[in-house]
């Protein structure tokens, strides 16, 4: 990557709170990618136009927000199928599918593939249904680690559900920037920059030195002498975040409330409210080569 790409996404949206987000990244000339629940862009059909019309990209993000592993085939491609059509419906053509909890199977993938979509998940969580980071640079990445200043990047989670959240761009710009952002793109942006587009480099296997702390790789094994059959990864296993592909450990259950006070010019409206983690870590993404896996970039 030849400059540091940061993508600010939001999840659960749109909600009422979207609009006055709208209104600031449009101050600060920034784009970002929302990834709504198609029960929301029921009830927000204006909101979503708006999105599209000012330039921002929008995923899909299932239409109730339920844990897709959990689901049966159909009710996985139930809630997958009805935000598509009801996007399309809108004017807007969705190119990722965004999994609730960062949780899926290869069947959601098939799904996502029929549609022409493929998953993304993120780089780096910045929890804010539980409470607002101290400094957005110093988030942990999703293999645990944080960045050096100067060199941040990657793909950032978010909720335009959360006021707190929308009224904190500012120091959320502020400390990204500070943190090493140097453009601030969408989802489809940042992976034009973060896959080559050349051709691949014709690469032979050979011997590695094996270093303290680095795990081991079945592709870092001495070919030499060793039959196929026998090169298989070690059986150790090794901590959540640590291993070569992200997990998607954190996004906020979505649940209405149901005593929110209607808004003037769009009937009842439903606002979301923090609840503590209730889920557990997701699974190693599995090998596809329609999901697209995110691993910070070094």
């Amino acid at each position: 990557m030849s400059e540091n790409l940061c993508a600010i996404t939001f999840d659960d949206g749109p909600s009422r709170n979207t609009p006055q987000l709208l209104d600031m990244l449009d101050q600060y000339g920034i784009p970002a990618t929302f990834f709504l629940l198609g029960k929301q862009a029921e009830l927000y059909p204006g909101i979503v136009r708006r999105i599209a019309a000012e330039g921002h990209e929008i995923g899909n993000h299932s239409y109730s927000h339920p844990n897709l592993r959990l689901l049966s085939p159909e009710r996985k491609a139930e809630e997958i199928r009805r935000t598509d059509a009801i996007l399309r419906s809108l004017g807007v053509t969705p190119l990722f599918l965004r999994p609730p909890y960062g949780a899926f199977d290869h069947y959601t993938v098939e799904v996502a593939d029929s549609l022409s979509l493929s998953v993304v998940l993120w780089s780096l969580d910045s929890r804010d249904w539980k409470s607002l980071p101290a400094d957005y640079a110093k988030l942990r990445s999703t293999r645990g680690y944080v960045y050096p200043t100067g060199s941040l990047r990657g793909i950032f989670l978010f909720h335009d559900t959360h006021k707190s959240t929308v009224e904190d761009l500012p120091r959320i710009i502020a400390n990204l920037r500070a943190g090493g952002c140097q453009r601030f793109v969408t989802v489809s942006e940042y992976l034009d920059g973060v896959l080559d587009p050349e051709p691949g480099l014709l690469m032979t296997r050979r011997p590695l030195k094996e270093e303290p702390g680095q795990m081991p790789l079945a592709a870092r094994h001495t070919v030499e002498g060793v039959e196929g059959s026998a090169e298989t990864p070690p059986a150790r296993s090794w901590p959540a975040g640590s291993g070569p592909v992200p997990l998607a450990r954190s996004s906020k259950p979505w649940q209405p409330e149901n005593n929110v006070a209607p808004l003037p010019s769009s009937g009842q409206a439903l606002d979301q409210h923090s609840q503590r983690d209730q889920h557990r870590p997701g699974a190693p993404l599995p090998p596809s080569a329609h999901a697209v896996a995110l691993p910070p970039v070094s």
